[in-house]
């Protein structure tokens, strides 16, 4: 079955089509002309059809969606630093209206801004301090998949990628069952602890691969991996699978 249909409609990477450099984002919202096998073309400027671009390439849906999950102790001197850190650094690939940033310290409030936000978000960044148990809420306490996944309910939109900045919840126990529900296609995540800093760079090579350079989410996450010092620890699991990254 064709991943796109013709005229629907979808965000092409510029750096895929000749003459898009001027554009401030990184995407070109269109629609579809046609599908051709495992390629599609699309509307340019002036009506003017694209030349074929791979399919696995382009993106039904995009908004970055950032949440930093706090514990009223490191804030001020890491979680927050991170957050802004990569949401600047969004700032720079796509317009304002394509990010939401939220701080939450529950599960209650991870739950109310997934019901609000969910419709809008194709990659997800998750902020804050994990172990092989799962990540740590300020007003719950440390937090397992089953509970995540019961705040964030059943899928309701397009799957989203998921990027984990929780130490150790790149772990089978953690990032091997969350991979698994159906809201993710994808979930990346460190196996070790991860200083904040590799945690900024890496999320921005990654980003900057899938986004800017229209890499698919595995290709991306190789190069973000061998680009960015020490993140060798970070890994790709996929319907729970562990599919890149340390064994």
């Amino acid at each position: 079955m064709a991943r796109f249909k013709i005229g629907e409609k979808v965000f092409v990477p510029c750096s895929r089509i000749k003459g898009m450099d001027d554009l401030p984002s990184v995407f070109w919202p269109t629609t579809v002309r046609s599908v051709k096998g495992r390629s599609i073309t699309v509307d340019l400027r002036g009506g003017v059809e694209s030349e074929e671009i791979g399919s696995s390439l382009c993106h039904k849906n995009l908004g970055l969606l950032i949440l930093t999950v706090g514990d009223l102790k490191t804030e001020p001197t890491l979680l927050d630093p991170l957050a802004k850190s990569i949401l600047q650094y969004c700032r720079l690939l796509v317009p304002d209206d394509y990010i939401r940033a939220y701080k939450i310290r529950s599960l209650e409030e991870l739950k109310t801004v997934w019901s609000t936000e969910q419709d809008n978000c194709s990659h997800l960044i998750i902020i804050g301090h994990g172990s092989q148990a799962g990540i740590d809420f300020a007003n719950n306490g440390w937090c397992n998949p089953a509970q995540i996944e019961d705040a964030i309910g059943p899928l309701k939109s397009l799957k989203k990628v998921a990027i984990s900045l929780c130490c150790k919840t790149g772990y089978k126990s953690v990032g091997g069952k969350l991979s698994d529900i159906d809201v993710f296609s994808h979930f990346i995540a460190p196996f070790h602890s991860v200083h904040g800093a590799v945690a900024s760079q890496f999320t921005q090579s990654f980003l900057a691969f899938h986004l800017l350079e229209g890499e698919t989410t595995k290709v991306a996450f190789k190069h973000a991996s061998n680009s960015t010092p020490g993140s060798i620890s970070f890994r790709l699991w996929e319907k729970g699978k562990l599919t890149a990254g340390p064994k």
